[in-house]
């Protein structure tokens, strides 16, 4: 009789012990007191006993399961994942996405026999946005971006869109225009600090408008019709609007191998009785520098412009060009012009790492960093060398000229980078040159 209650309380501790969440387990457990009932060590009536039990337990427990699991599947998520803060209802209809990136620059700059900027050394806060973006309804999106850098409040991005047709997505808004390829790419992901000085010269950048884009799975097809940016001053004028398409192919898009080639057309159409101004003005490739490349002040109707783009990847080896025309078409008594740019670059990932690519976008994305600094890792280096060439001469009047620069960038996570640029910027037809070291600490989230 000892050993049968001895017995007993065993089978009675095993059975608590167990926690019969699973059916498994459950089943387990059932097994062994058929054992120990075949042998004798329990009657019959504790056999049934312990089995009811047991399976009462097993109900109770897979009944809190289920309401678990559904108060998982209607309750919104919250993800933190790479550092973004994201929010989905459980029907994932809605979303949404808050986000920013602070971008700390500091320049040194030469000024032995140097009088193209008079800008002593100095730093500034290049970019300090926030944004919030998401979808509503499955197939409408929005977001609205502002940057706080400079102390004055700029709007970026504020636009609708509409998701709902296959590979289609339209716009309308204040977005970027489709032209160029380092315009596409966000800042967060240019292989230097500031973007070429051809770029910035030719660049259509952000206006208030339509656009329409499409794409298959190695090619994009966009095209906008704008009126001005939303933080442009028209002075009560009529504004002026202008429209172009962008078209890219890739016909090699693979994770470390890519072919990337585009083409693209933007018109400008200026509203002022009379024409309006028309001049080029960019710096070297500085932001806090002054801006001594220069095309003659013109009036002007109206002009053409046309944009070639290529680039490739190879592994950790990458390169790419772009090249720039614009055609003006001046008022009676001024001169047409045409003026042109291109630049070319090569990086090399020193430790294996290749540029990421959005073939369905025509665009590069972010560098992940095999090793990443804070999880045992050193993070991504990478040597970058460019070429950027500026006409902005006609009819013997503007400036011509060039800028070379080195780079060198860490990617410390996926989200945080440090950069370091030389620039060397010559001015054709003089013996002034301009030097400057860049520095920049950027993080994204």
């Amino acid at each position: 009789m000892k050993l049968k209650t001895t017995s007993l309380l065993i089978a009675g501790a095993l059975l608590g012990a167990a926690v019969l969440p699973a059916q498994a387990n459950n089943d387990a457990m059932i097994d062994l007191l058929k054992v120990l009932r075949d042998q004798g060590t329990i009657t019959a009536a504790n056999y049934d006993l312990l089995v009811n039990a047991a399976k009462a337990d097993s109900e109770a427990s897979q009944e809190v399961a289920n309401k678990v699991d559904k108060v998982a599947k209607e309750s919104t998520s919250i993800s933190l994942k790479g550092g973004h803060l994201k929010i989905k209802s459980a029907d994932k209809a809605f979303s949404a996405q808050i986000g920013g990136r602070i971008m700390a620059d500091y320049t040194f700059m030469d000024h032995d026999d140097n009088a193209l900027s008079n800008e002593g050394n100095n730093s500034e806060i290049r970019r300090a946005r926030i944004f919030l973006k998401g979808k509503i309804f499955n197939d409408w999106g929005y977001k609205a971006q502002y940057d706080f850098a400079e102390d004055k409040l700029k709007t970026k991005d504020l636009y609708l869109s509409y998701n709902g047709f296959d590979s289609t997505t339209i716009t309308l808004g204040n977005h970027k225009m489709p032209f160029g390829l380092e315009e596409q790419t966000s800042s967060k992901y240019i292989t230097f600090i500031e973007r070429s000085a051809a770029n910035e010269a030719f660049g259509v950048g952000r206006n208030n408008g339509l656009s329409v884009k499409t794409h298959g799975d190695n090619w994009t097809l966009a095209g906008a019709v704008h009126m001005e940016g939303v933080s442009d001053n028209n002075s009560g004028q009529d504004e002026d609007y202008g429209y172009g398409a962008r078209i890219t192919f890739a016909p090699i898009a693979e994770k470390t191998q890519v072919v990337h080639l585009g083409a693209a057309f933007h018109h400008q159409e200026f509203e002022k009785d009379g024409g309006a101004s028309h001049e080029i003005a960019v710096n070297p490739q500085v932001h806090t520098a002054d801006k001594f490349y220069t095309s003659v002040d013109v009036n002007a109707e109206d002009y053409d412009q046309f944009g070639l783009e290529a680039a490739v990847v190879l592994g950790p080896f990458s390169a790419q060009a772009e090249y720039f025309s614009r055609n003006v078409n001046a008022v009676s008594g001024s001169e047409d012009q045409d003026l042109d740019a291109w630049y070319v670059y090569g990086s090399y990932f020193l430790t294996g790492e290749s540029r990421k690519y959005k073939a369905k976008a025509g665009e590069f994305s972010r560098v992940k960093p095999k090793s990443i600094v804070g999880q045992g890792g050193y993070g991504a280096w990478e040597l970058g060398l460019r070429y950027t060439d500026l006409d902005l001469e006609d009819s013997n009047a503007g400036i011509t000229g060039d800028i070379t620069t080195i780079g060198l960038n860490w990617y410390a996570t996926p989200t945080v980078r440090f950069m370091a640029n030389y620039n060397m910027a010559d001015v054709d037809g003089t013996s002034d040159d301009f030097d400057a070291f860049h520095l920049r600490g950027q993080i994204d989230f």
